[in-house]
């Protein structure tokens, strides 16, 4: 089997550097036009640090909002 110099689409794909969750979540959003799906993250992220914060010292502060 000769050797190329040109390498397929899926062995360049493979050499690349892999993506952060993150970025694979904004590069799908994108692509695919859920935009829907961020109200429903933000608001789980915003549940998700009122609970982690809920068992710090800025409990009392957060309860206060409610």
């Amino acid at each position: 089997m000769p050797t190329d110099e040109k390498q397929t689409e899926f062995e360049a794909a493979g050499e690349q550097k892999p993506l952060s969750i993150l970025q694979e979540f904004v590069l799908f959003v994108t692509e695919s036009k859920k935009w829907w799906l961020l109200p429903i993250l933000a608001a789980l992220s915003l549940m998700g640090l009122l609970i982690a914060l809920s068992a710090t010292g800025v409990a009392p502060f957060i309860y206060s909002l409610f």
